[in-house]
């Protein structure tokens, strides 16, 4: 019997391991405890994911959160992310936007209500978790602002505005003020115009594609260029299709170089049409009018083309989309791509678009962004019973992927009660995130999943931590999927930023607790992290633990491990007397609380563990001038 397994020496240390990614597809990571409502999320330029959400507080307001996750699904900024935001939202907690700045700071473009009035703001939150512009700068009365970030990294912002009912723009200062004396308006002639987006030139101008407004939420597309000063670059908006778009969502828009690239979808007669459209730098449409068309389906009952996502590598000769289709009478869906060269437009695939999913009554539906590796697609969608999935495909649309498509969310839902608000960010560092919101019985959530470029789902680090010892320093840790590992690596470190490798430590495909015993802690400080190098090559990183190198008078040791029935609690260097032993849950949530009798020097003292749930769990020891932490898988 091992009674040196280790055991935390620090609550928050232990806590925090429990916040990285979760491969069980029944559990992912849990963004957030607190409700969240509508979510939008951004990749950083080392694979982070910021996450942000409304979320509804105890006064009844909607507070703006901000959560940012590293590589490994740490999550940086607390348990529940931190309140960009705590202004009144009135009725308006939808339709925000976000991005990020050449630092990988976060910028989110929403809206508050302010003296009575739905009024549009911009924030920005460094990733250090502060606030530069407090709770953003006032852009005017309005919703709906969505912001981009120029090559100097300016800050632009389009939104809403409420009298007139038109877009404006306003250029934001690095010091978090309006940069222009007056908005920019943006109109068709005298029409109004609705949901413009925004995406910047590598020369410095910045395009805005917008929605010229017709009757109820019809719309027409149109596009202007400005300088970064705010001035019309081109005579007049160009029309960029003569269908009919909705005022009620975005559209799939990029920039590559000077040249600007929409994907959307159109109502024409009864039917939906797809297109990918192209802008040139001078204002020109080579692919015409509505653009290229997805596919040749156009008459009858031909299957249609909807929400239409598109995606291109850097200097690449194609383009590619993904679109959800939809039968005639829309009972059914399924998944289509396309692939068009971005010199003509032409299609490159079967005419008709490439089937990845058929038009069925599993109801398959792409969600999300679609990104690319190796110029082939990757992205997310989900089944009619909102099982959540990641499909990736070749240069050509074939399957990469033995079995198609690797599961992400197990849980179901219903069309009352579905998952939503899905988002799936680019991949970066070998990596991409997808989002959603779901209820599972207590409320809505954000839930996040990783998976690599190999369809591979990330090991999970259950918990990693230890306890100093008077011969030295314990490590213990314990993954999900043990026979996934390749090699874990201890390194060790005197600043906790530059490291040394200390062990190599080979996997047991049969055990996923493993421990290691550093004998030569350095003489002040020590600070330990782990490295996990899985079969598919990935390599995740720890959370640091740090130990100061003094003998310890008092001790709680903590055995079996895992615990079935009965958990022993060895307790050294404390007086005679009784104590009261809690137990709580990995949130801190008290289990139970009991009267214990320590014989004092070096005794064991017994508790019951009889019924609870499997998972890992703290103890306390405590009296009124001690406090003493242990931890223990239960099994």
């Amino acid at each position: 019997m091992n009674r040196s397994l280790g055991f935390i020496c620090c609550f928050l240390f232990s806590l925090s391991a429990f916040c990285q990614w979760n491969p069980n597809t029944s559990v992912n990571l849990e963004v957030s405890g607190l409700n969240a409502s509508d979510l939008q999320s951004v990749s950083t330029s080392d694979g982070k994911t910021w996450i942000t959400f409304y979320s509804l507080n105890s006064s009844g307001n909607y507070d703006m959160r901000a959560q940012l996750l590293d590589i490994n699904g740490n999550k940086l900024l607390g348990a529940d992310g931190m309140v960009v935001s705590a202004l009144s939202s009135g009725s308006a907690t939808f339709v925000f936007n976000v991005c990020t700045d050449i630092f990988d700071n976060l910028i989110i473009g929403y809206q508050a209500e302010i003296a009575g009035t739905l009024t549009a703001l911009v924030a920005k939150v460094q990733t250090d978790g502060s606030l530069p512009w407090s709770t953003g700068v006032t852009l005017g009365a309005g919703l709906a602002p969505y912001p981009a970030v120029t090559k100097t990294n300016e800050v632009i912002v389009a939104w809403n505005n409420n009298s007139p009912a038109t877009s404006y723009v306003q250029k934001i200062t690095s010091a978090g003020t309006t940069a222009w004396a007056s908005p920019v308006s943006i109109t068709v002639g005298t029409t109004n115009t609705t949901r413009t987006q925004l995406v910047c030139n590598s020369n410095g101008d910045f395009t805005a594609v917008f929605q010229r407004k017709g009757f109820g939420v019809s719309t027409t597309l149109y596009a202007q260029r400005y300088t970064t000063d705010g001035v019309a670059i081109w005579a007049a908006p160009i029309q960029l299709c003569n269908q009919t778009t909705s005022a009620a969502r975005y559209y799939s828009i990029l920039a590559e170089g000077n040249t600007t690239y929409l994907g959307y979808y159109a109502a024409s007669g009864s039917r939906f049409f797809g297109y990918v459209q192209k802008i040139s730098a001078n204002g020109s449409l080579p692919w015409g009018i509505n653009g290229s068309a997805v596919t040749t389906y156009a008459s009858g009952t031909d299957p249609m083309p909807q929400t239409t996502q598109i995606a291109r590598e850097s200097q690449s000769p194609y383009i590619w989309s993904v679109s959800t289709f939809s039968s005639y009478n829309q009972t059914a869906y399924g998944v289509y791509v396309q692939k068009m060269d971005t010199a003509t437009g032409a299609r490159q695939l079967v005419a008709t678009g490439k089937e990845v999913f058929p038009v069925s009554a599993a109801f398959d539906t792409q969600a999300g962004r679609l990104s690319l590796i190796n110029d082939g697609p990757l992205f997310i969608s989900y089944d009619a019973n909102y099982k959540m999935y990641a499909t990736r495909l070749n240069n050509v649309g074939d399957f990469v992927w033995t079995g198609n498509r690797i599961e992400l969310s197990s849980t179901t839902a219903t069309a009352g009660s579905p998952k939503g608000r899905f988002a799936f960010t680019q991949v970066v560092n070998n990596h991409a995130v997808a989002i959603w919101n779901e209820n599972r019985g207590g409320g809505d959530r954000a839930y996040a999943q990783s998976i690599n470029s190999s369809g591979v789902l990330p090991v999970a680090l259950l918990a990693f931590y230890g306890k100093q010892e008077t011969i030295g320093v314990r490590l213990s840790w314990q993954v999900d999927d043990p026979a996934s590992v390749r090699q874990f690596i201890v390194e060790k470190s005197t600043n906790g930023s530059t490291f040394e490798k200390l062990e190599s430590v080979s996997p047991n495909p049969y055990s996923g607790l493993y421990h290691f015993l550093d004998e030569r802690p350095y003489l002040s400080r020590t600070f330990y992290r782990l490295k996990t190098h899985s079969q598919d090559l990935s390599v995740t990183v720890s959370k640091t633990i740090a130990f100061t190198n003094v003998r310890l008078s008092k001790s709680l040791t903590l055995f079996p491990q895992p615990a079935r029935d009965q958990l022993n609690i060895e307790v050294g260097g404390i007086a005679s007397g009784r104590y009261t032993m809690i137990v709580l849950d990995e949130l801190g949530r008290k289990i139970k609380s009991s009267a214990v009798f320590v014989a004092g020097n070096t005794s064991v003292v017994s508790l019951s563990v009889v019924g609870l749930p499997t998972g890992f769990y703290f103890v306390q020891l405590t009296s009124s001038d001690m406090i003493l932490h242990g931890t223990f898988l239960k099994n």
